[in-house]
């Protein structure tokens, strides 16, 4: 807390125009004590030799802490032929009551009262300061009584004497002055609010309380928080000084804690921080509920002020010695707050002479510590971008290495749940093809029913990831629409009359031509509608309708309607179904299970097409889906290996010799099971791309069906080996078809990349596998052809 005093006197002396305003009369004045408030002008003029009345040493004479009464004296005479209208400056702003009286010849001629008990209207002067308009008639001499009362605050006794050009300029000057002053706090305080509010880091928002408590302090003792905010005496005008040097130097603190960081650099720094904090909420404490400490508290807040800086500057020397980052001008602003604050306390207990600097000495050393502490806190927003920017790489170094992680382990995941998978659809398919056993065949229908399902939910955990990374891209090849819905239905109806629901499938205006796009995503689309529509239909049927229309240019119009006398959907509900993990009601994952994301993809899937799906629903009654694709027809020229008959086709099989690269032994017997129905061919198994590598180097062999994630050395390796000629040159070119349970894309690109001929995935599709091994043995004999 930072006050200002000054002293009592009585001497007399002439003036005139020749005088120069503003003047300081302190050498004619001297000041006493007196022992009681309550002291009238009457009984002081009838003690005043009794009273110890001292001269003032300096023109601004401090008293230092006091809640006594003082009363100062002096006389001016008026030698001129005219009467003189001065205005007396006296005390500071925050002085509680001034009462000046004015004598001519034992007459109180004017009786004036200021001060900050007094209300600001009833001031004689409307003014921040403390001035009092005297008027001296010609020739003549007045006597001047001021009483001078404080709840424990400095006393400060300037005596100027002002005219009215004086009293004008010296007020432009200190507008001027205070207006930088209050104008560097002013762009401090909001520009470090804005920024508090852009990057949310606390050292901020506790310097913009630092400043805004300074210059609440400030206005209080310039006289500028009575004269605009409270304007007259009561219970917040009367503590509002004292709780604000108490926040200063309490938010001080707390800044300079954070931003410091003094918890991470010493425990006996931390708690020292937190009992200056404690004394200081105290401190508070007692300011706002005990009003008879009032004496006490001006110099207990100055006193924890000083401890606070003192604790503050040590900080710094300790962050020095740690070789922690201080920054040089938190450094230098901390100095300049100290030199000021360090005078400006001396100077509140007398210990050093009071002048015009002492006594500006805290606004001085304020207004260049905030100055620099912002040019700090500038510095302080380039190292948190530094900071947030390595923040930001790491994050994305690790989001990477992430993602790394996320598709090694989906790759892994689709191999382990895929391989085995294989195995039981193509046993069971094997199997069901050779019994005619009713029995057997309606369990084995039931395996790969169940195995299907299982399946399909992998390629959607899949599948949602390549969403998730935009990687969800869609094949063009020549399909058969009605293949892909006859199966669809098979499917459908098994899943129906397990549930007793009754399944319809109307089909319009079909078509026999073949279709360019992707079979598998088409599939996809309409067999997780249809999968939800079951799902969620307990009684009642379920209805699949294709219709499909001829447009211009070469293109088809799918449609397809999926309705349901299922559970159904509410309307406030219907804009959310699309969202990932997302099902009606909580509890239906319990219920009905799945993991809420078929329709997510399906939406995905549509979108990829360019297509459009609608959703209508009653609750309780069912839900009708319509889905509007458009597709390429196939072209009517087929190309070069589609002319080959059954025969030509036969023959380019026959007699060819594979290489089957698979270490899992179920996965060979399902490749076996399909190998064997291929007339005249032969096969052979390694276990590994080693033995594959062998293998080719004493054999000769037509085609490699190679697995990819393997032990020794696994499907990839081996393949970059084969093309170097590791395996022989006579191998370099051979066809390689990637068979594997890796679904991902960044697997098939990688597939591409390194030179193989085509991929497909297990479970395998026989035809799919036919068709692949007859395009890559085609290819390979129309490059022979032309070598040739």
């Amino acid at each position: 807390m930072l006050l200002l005093i000054g002293r009592v006197g009585h001497a007399q002396n002439s003036f005139g125009k020749e005088f120069t305003y503003p003047l300081s009369i302190h050498a004619l004045a001297k000041v006493a004590q007196v022992d009681s408030t309550n002291y009238t002008l009457q009984e002081i003029l009838k003690n005043e030799n009794s009273l110890d009345f001292k001269s003032l040493e300096n023109p601004i004479t401090n008293l230092g802490f006091t809640d006594q009464t003082f009363w100062l004296r002096f006389s001016l005479t008026n030698d001129s032929d005219q009467s003189q209208t001065l205005y007396l400056e006296t005390a500071r702003p925050i002085t509680d009551v001034v009462h000046l009286y004015q004598l001519s010849q034992g007459e109180i001629v004017t009786d004036q009262l200021s001060g900050d008990m007094i209300k600001f209207k009833d001031r004689p002067f409307k003014h921040r300061k403390l001035i009092f308009p005297i008027t001296i008639a010609s020739h003549s001499t007045s006597d001047f009584y001021i009483k001078y009362q404080s709840d424990g605050e400095v006393i400060s006794i300037p005596l100027l004497l002002n005219d009215t050009s004086s009293l004008v300029h010296s007020s432009f000057f200190t507008q001027l002055i205070y207006g930088i002053f209050y104008g560097v706090l002013f762009l401090a305080g909001v520009t470090y609010l804005f920024f508090y509010f852009a990057m949310k880091e606390a050292s901020f928002i506790f310097y913009v309380a630092y400043v805004a408590s300074i210059a609440l302090l400030h206005m209080n003792l310039d006289g500028y928080f009575f004269q605009y905010v409270t304007q007259e005496p009561g219970w917040f005008a009367n503590r509002s000084l004292l709780i604000f040097a108490a926040l200063s130097s309490l938010a001080l603190g707390v800044y300079s804690f954070v931003y410091l960081k003094a918890g991470k650099l010493s425990k006996v720094l931390k708690t020292s921080f937190e009992l200056l904090f404690l004394a200081h909420v105290i401190l508070l404490l007692g300011i706002l509920t005990y009003s008879s400490g009032q004496a006490l508290y001006y110099p207990a807040v100055n006193g924890l002020g000083f401890l606070m800086l003192i604790l503050i500057i040590f900080t710094i020397f300790k962050s020095y010695l740690s070789k922690s980052n201080v920054d040089f001008f938190f450094t230098i602003g901390i100095a300049c707050l100290t030199i000021g604050f360090v005078i400006f306390i001396l100077n509140n207990f007398s210990l050093i002479p009071n002048s015009f600097f002492t006594a500006n000495a805290s606004k001085i050393g304020t207004g260049a510590e905030i100055i620099f502490l912002s040019l700090s806190m500038a510095n302080r927003i380039r190292l948190l971008k530094t900071e947030k920017e390595e923040i930001q790489e790491i994050a994305l170094m690790r989001a990477e290495e992430s993602n790394d992680m996320k598709s090694y382990f989906l790759s892994n995941m689709s191999h382990e749940l895929r391989t085995p998978l294989n195995a039981i659809l193509g046993l069971s398919k094997s199997i069901l093809s050779n019994t005619d056993d009713p029995a057997i065949k309606n369990n084995l229908e039931v395996i790969q029913y169940s195995s299907m399902s299982l399946l399909g939910s992998i390629n959607d955990i899949l599948d949602y990831s390549k969403i998730e990374k935009g990687e969800l891209n869609l094949a063009h090849v020549h399909f058969d629409l009605h293949k892909i819905i006859q199966e669809l239905k098979v499917l459908t109806n098994q899943k129906s009359r397990e549930k007793g629901l009754e399944f319809i499938y109307e089909e319009r205006n079909p078509i026999s031509t073949k279709l360019v796009g992707d079979p598998i995503r088409l599939k996809q689309i309409i067999s997780n509608v249809l999968d939800n529509a079951t799902k969620f239909t307990q009684k009642g049927q379920v209805k699949l309708t294709v219709n499909t229309e001829e447009k211009r240019g070469n293109k088809l119009a799918l449609t397809v309607d999926i309705e349901d006398t299922g559970v159904g959907i509410a309307k406030e509900k219907l804009n959310q179904i699309f969202d990932s993990f997302s099902q009606e009601q909580l509890n239906d994952k319990r219920k009905y299970g799945g993991f809420g994301i078929g329709l997510c993809i399906v939406k995905a899937l549509v979108d990829l097409h360019h297509g459009v799906i609608e959703v209508k629903s009653v609750k309780n009654e069912g839900t009708q889906v319509k889905i509007k694709i458009e597709l390429e027809k196939s072209s009517s020229a087929p190309n070069k290996q589609e002319l080959m008959t059954p025969t030509q086709v036969a023959k380019l099989m026959s007699g060819k010799h594979f290489l089957v690269v698979e270490d899992n032994t179920v996965n060979q017997l399902v490749i076996k099971s399909i190998l064997k129905k291929w007339k005249g061919v032969s096969f052979d198994f390694a276990n590994h791309g080693l033995e594959a590598l062998e293998a080719l180097k004493t054999k000769a062999y037509d085609v490699v069906l190679m697995d990819l994630q393997m032990p020794e050395m696994d499907g990839y390796e081996a393949t970059e080996l084969i093309r170097s000629g590791n395996s022989g040159m006579n191998s370099k070119d051979i066809p390689i078809i990637a068979v594997t349970a890796d679904t991902t894309e960044k697997t098939k690109a990688r597939v591409f990349a390194i030179g193989m001929d085509d991929y497909i995935t297990k479970p395998i599709d026989q035809e799919l596998l036919y068709s692949s091994v007859e395009k890559a043995l085609y290819l390979e004999k129309i490059k022979l052809d032309i070598d040739l």
